[in-house]
């Protein structure tokens, strides 16, 4: 068995005078020439920061789980909808005046 390689990009924000860093996952684990192919799409693409990484399962799917809690929306709420409807009507109000 081959070893598995995937692409990540990397993030380094300076947020309330610290640190904060997030690697995003950009590809599924795939044979290396395949990883390195995709490192240079994304690169031509104009995208910083982007790295070659063996794949470690245990690695992968903890930044996995932290990538989906990321991108998780909020649930939209019954309060949040009456607000929404009640800023359409105003704005439609604000037509016919």
């Amino acid at each position: 068995m081959s070893a598995k390689y995937y692409v990540t990009k990397s993030d380094l924000k300076l947020v309330d005078g610290k640190l904060d860093y997030t690697e995003t996952i950009l590809t599924k684990p795939s044979d290396k020439i395949a990883a390195i192919n995709g490192k240079r799409r994304f690169s031509a693409l104009g995208v910083e920061n982007v790295h070659v990484i063996k794949y470690v399962k245990k690695r992968y799917n903890k930044l996995m789980r932290e990538q989906n809690k990321r991108h998780k929306a909020a649930k939209l709420t019954a309060a949040d909808i009456a607000k929404m409807a009640k800023q359409a009507d105003e704005e439609l109000n604000k037509g016919d005046e």
